[in-house]
């Protein structure tokens, strides 16, 4: 029994050593506005996006949460407590069908449950935390009070003259809005569509600027691969391109000597 324990750890061990993982965002965002006949939009997959009203009554600003490296700590943290409390729940298991008396029966048992249990909060908080926060900003711009209305959920809110207002997006959403003075004098329609994922990469270095992700191709005999490129992704503006070994060679070299 801790030949396997031993083995598995050594395993697990392994593979922390083999790769650095990080988590690199995808943002998508889109901002629209009808006023009269004039239509005005825009859209970039950066983690802000903003446009200002036509006649500027107010300003729409998107604000998608940043991955910072505490948020991909966190990510991995709550993971990795997955991983060691599904290993434990397995390793309680098995101890309890060897269990000598009821009582010690009853106990591993207890153990395997509250393991599982621990297994599948820590999955859960994990994927929560994969989920980057949405912000839409409105911003009154005019002297007088402004009445924004929620066509999809019938909610309704004023900004004073001068003020904003922040509501919390889903990831994804589509919002409606009606945006006009109380009187309705002037009204304005406007859209967001939002959205954000996280993809987990494999990374040979990172930068103040950059990511560098391997790109490999299998051999035909499925036990070694053949690095044959990099991508390398601006954290500015998330732009990808591909570099050859070589030159992921020099750059790394070059960070090297800064340190």
């Amino acid at each position: 029994m801790k030949k396997v324990f031993i083995l598995m750890i050594a395993m697990m061990l392994q593979h922390v050593v083999q790769a650095k993982i990080t988590y690199i965002p995808s943002y998508s965002n889109y901002l629209h506005i009808v006023s009269g006949g004039d239509t005005v939009a825009v859209s970039n997959n950066l983690d802000t996006l903003e446009l200002v009203d036509p006649e500027g009554m107010f300003v729409m600003m998107i604000d998608q949460e940043d991955v910072t490296k505490e948020k991909v700590k966190a990510i991995k943290r709550f993971k990795r407590a997955a991983g060691w409390s599904a290993f434990a729940a397995v390793m309680y298991g098995t101890s309890t069908a060897f269990s000598n008396n009821s009582l010690q029966y009853m106990v591993r048992s207890t153990n395997t449950k509250t393991a599982s249990v621990l297994a599948d909060i820590y999955t859960h908080n994990a994927k929560e935390e994969e989920i980057l926060e949405i912000d839409l900003w409105i911003e009154n711009l005019t002297e007088g009070e402004l009445m924004i209305n929620d066509m999809e959920r019938g909610l309704t809110w004023y900004i004073l003259p001068r003020q904003s207002l922040k509501l919390r997006l889903n990831n994804p959403e589509a919002a409606c809005f009606r945006i006009s003075d109380p009187q309705s004098h002037y009204v304005r329609y406007a859209s967001a569509l939002v959205g954000s994922k996280l993809t987990r990469c494999e990374i040979d270095l990172e930068t103040e600027y950059h990511w560098y992700i391997p790109i490999y191709k299998p051999n035909t005999n499925y036990r070694n691969e053949t690095l044959l490129k990099y991508i390398r992704i601006d954290k500015s503006n998330y732009a990808a391109e591909e570099i050859s070994v070589d030159d992921f060679l020099i750059i790394k070299k070059e960070q090297k000597n800064k340190r």
